[in-house]
């Protein structure tokens, strides 16, 4: 009887046990395919590279039209490739995976050559990708899903979150693109970066000399980026023209000053028509809370919210190596000027090259950004602007792509504010200078408690409770 007992608990318990194996295994099988159809996955890497942001999901969620991406390239090839593929493969999957508006498929050209033939006029190729919605089209080509160090031939950061959540924001927008045009001429530095987060928000970049060209009366935006050398009266009075538009006005001029430029006295008598005024030298903080590194690297503070919103104070926008501006006035002749940027009263200005600060060039409220409008009261009230930014550096390289500083969504929000839209879209960069796939410490340690801790823990648990079972029967 003691026996038969015992064969019949050894039964029990190799049935389970067999059952317990077979449940596994079906459990991985179901959740293998389920991940293969569905693109189920954990991104357990400290800085989430492999998944994409929250701004850009719920920019997703609120789509209300279809959107086809088409990548070029073979699937196999993408998932199955260098650790940066990888990475943009994943990043892709996630755009379908967060929203059925959004069809992903992968074409090889190399077995269908022909598929283009559809697309007759656009310029494609093997790795391009391609965004449709409706007739709106973007092709976002390779080369531009990545940043590169100084010798261009290492990839430092990841941008196909940046251009594909950007892409379809352009073509499912109902807004009309603007048009930005890069003046040239003076010695000015080309603003990479400030072009690239435009382009990837509805508009389209061109560039021309203000020497040779008059401006073009299609753009509704001018960038006079960093002018090294002072204008001529001739591009002074094409720059008039073009903002009073025949009256029409509706034009924008944002100017971004060097600091070490020096004075440029045509230009700055050109903006003092305007209420606004620059001044020598660069702004500093005194307060090290207040400044990134360096004290002439001031935290700016936002003076008006109506061109800041959703900013908040824990939002840095680095106004690095700035030229002080100011406003001449507040209303005059149909001028009205407002500060944007401002710093704190440990702010003050110091001379070129100064590398300490005194107590007695502590002035308080020294401005980073300031504002004109320009309106004509006829029939219909029409208005032209132009923006000065005391730093020209606070719109280029880190500042602008990297998610520590708010310098991107800061002037982006300005420029959709002065052109009447709301839609804007900036995801910064992802750095993948490091490969090693390593988990941030509170992943390090859910992980670390639930397998060590809780897992055995309910093992342990369910062994007991079996135990006991066993001994009272």
């Amino acid at each position: 009887m003691k026996q038969s007992r015992r064969w019949k608990y050894g039964a029990m318990a190799t049935t389970i046990t067999v059952l317990g194996i077979v449940l596994i295994i079906v459990a991985n099988i179901v959740v293998g395919q389920l991940t293969e159809k569905y693109g189920w996955s954990i991104d357990l890497t400290a800085d989430d590279r492999y998944a994409i942001s929250d701004e850009s999901i719920q920019y997703l969620k609120k789509l209300k039209d279809e959107v086809d991406i088409t990548v070029f390239v073979d699937e196999k090839s993408m998932s199955t490739g260098s650790y940066y593929l990888v990475q943009a493969y994943q990043n892709l999957l996630q755009y379908k995976e967060h929203s059925k508006k959004v069809k992903l498929e992968f074409v090889d050209l190399t077995e269908n050559p022909t598929y283009i033939s559809k697309y007759p006029d656009l310029d494609l190729s093997s790795w391009d990708i391609l965004v449709e919605s409706g007739k709106k089209q973007k092709v976002i080509s390779f080369q531009d899903l990545y940043e590169y160090d100084s010798s261009g031939s290492q990839i430092t950061a990841s941008k196909v979150e940046q251009k594909v959540t950007g892409a379809i924001a352009s073509v499912t927008s109902d807004a009309t693109e603007k048009k930005v045009v890069v003046l040239n001429g003076f010695g000015e530095n080309e603003p990479t970066d400030l072009m690239n987060l435009l382009q990837d928000n509805q508009y389209e970049i061109t560039s021309q000399s203000l020497l040779t060209d008059d401006l073009d009366e299609t753009a509704t935006d001018a960038i006079l980026f960093a002018p090294q050398k002072d204008l001529n009266e001739d591009c002074l009075k094409k720059l008039s023209s073009w903002l009073d538009n025949d009256g029409n006005q509706g034009r924008n001029l944002y100017v971004f000053l060097d600091p070490n430029a020096g004075s440029l006295p045509n230009l700055e008598a050109f903006l003092g028509e305007w209420g606004l005024k620059a001044e020598e030298g660069y702004a500093f903080e005194s307060n090290s809370s207040m400044y990134y590194g360096k004290f002439y690297y001031p935290v700016a503070q936002y003076a008006n919210m109506d061109y800041a919103e959703g900013m908040t104070s824990s939002d840095l926008t680095i106004m690095a190596l700035c030229r002080p501006v100011d406003t001449l006035f507040e209303n005059k002749d149909g001028y009205e000027t407002s500060v944007l940027l401002n710093f704190t009263s440990g702010s003050g200005t110091v001379k070129l090259g100064q590398t300490e600060i005194t107590a007695d060039q502590i002035t308080g409220d020294v401005k980073g950004m300031v504002l004109s409008t320009h309106s004509w009261y006829g029939e219909e009230v029409t208005k032209s602007n132009i923006l000065v930014s005391g730093s020209a550096l606070a719109f280029t390289g880190d500042v602008m792509t990297s998610d520590t500083f708010a310098n991107g969504r800061y002037i982006l929000g300005v420029f959709k504010k002065l052109d009447d839209q709301s839609e804007t879209v900036n995801i910064p960069a992802k750095n993948l200078s490091v490969e090693n796939h390593t988990m941030s410490q509170m992943k390090t340690n859910i992980y670390t408690w639930g397998f060590m801790v809780v897992l055995p823990v309910i093992v342990l648990a369910v062994g007991i409770v079996v135990w006991v079972r066993r001994r009272h029967r």
